[in-house]
């Protein structure tokens, strides 16, 4: 039985700080998430290096690492807090949210998340909420860290011991026009297609600019006649004129029989997408959350 006085005598908000300085592995980024400031963060560490009578972190880069007694207390910490956290969230159970928030590249909702979600609804009755990726204001390490979205769906990699970041799929980028392009038959030349105005994605999203920077190697100095966040917009722009885009496969398969669209061939082929399926390490521990991985991981 725990010695409650003892207990008492221990400020345990500071094992819940010390916890997110050792996730994040930033002072700074721990405060953020615990909606608090450095100077508290730095204070309450300090407290906690005189209890323990070791420093914990040390400063690394722009960050800090932890010692070996603070690699030691969070493994013990981790399993602990984990136990507490289901007990709140049994006690709560009527008041746990119904509400599954999903991030990903829009396009993704009619080509491949729809497997998702169907899974999700096969194991409980929640509502989905479904935000575009690519022109969110944050992060998608944010966006988990801060309990902004349950999954996210990203061409981007998280590397964060916090974060389960797996791959999803990969799909090849394609070349396209209108069917009825008057001077761009399905096989052509690359210079034949550099005379030609084109399509541009326009995404302040850090991954989507790698992807153009690979898209300018194979196909340089363009003449972009006109830009969109939207890839639907874009299809539609190309479906309607004699400009030529790059998008997605699943994109153009999905969209060529209503659009009536076409791919060209150009010899080499264009680079590839990577999709990258990220949630919280933690979110693991609520069944459902857990039957529906197990779920996907069985479907694929």
């Amino acid at each position: 039985m725990a010695n409650l006085y003892d207990l008492k005598k221990f400020d345990l908000n500071l094992l819940i700080i010390f916890e997110s300085i050792y996730q994040h592995q930033s002072i700074s980024k721990a405060a953020e998430t615990l909606f608090i400031t450095p100077s508290a963060v730095s204070q309450s560490l300090q407290r906690l290096h005189a209890q323990l009578n070791d420093p914990l972190f040390v400063r690394s880069g722009k960050g800090v690492t932890p010692t070996t007694v603070g690699i030691n207390l969070h493994s013990h910490l981790e399993e602990n807090l984990n136990q507490l956290e289901q007990t709140i969230n049994i006690m709560n159970r009527a008041d746990l949210k119904k509400n599954f928030i999903v991030y990903s590249p829009k396009v993704l909702i009619s080509n491949g998340l729809t497997t998702l979600i169907n899974t999700l609804q096969d194991k409980a009755a929640y509502t989905v909420e479904h935000h575009n990726m690519l022109i969110a204001p944050d992060t998608a390490e944010d966006l988990l860290n801060y309990r902004k979205a349950d999954l996210i769906i990203s061409l981007f990699p998280v590397h964060n011991h916090s974060i389960i970041c797996r791959p999803l799929k990969s799909e090849p980028l394609v070349l396209v026009c209108r069917k009825q392009h008057p001077r761009l038959d399905e096989a052509t030349t690359t210079d034949k297609v550099l005379e030609e105005g084109f399509t541009f994605y326009n995404s302040p999203n850090s991954a989507t600019k790698e992807l153009q920077a690979a898209i300018e190697a194979r196909l340089p100095q363009r003449n972009i006649v006109f830009r969109s966040d939207s890839m639907l917009s874009i299809l539609s722009m190309i479906s309607q004129t004699d400009l030529v885009g790059v998008v997605s496969q699943s994109s153009y398969l999905f969209m060529k029989d209503i659009l009536q669209l076409k791919q060209i061939n150009i010899g080499a082929p264009l680079p590839n997408i990577d999709y990258y399926m990220l949630y919280n390490r933690a979110a693991l521990r609520g069944s459902v959350f857990s039957q529906f991985i197990d779920s996907f991981d069985s479907s694929h």
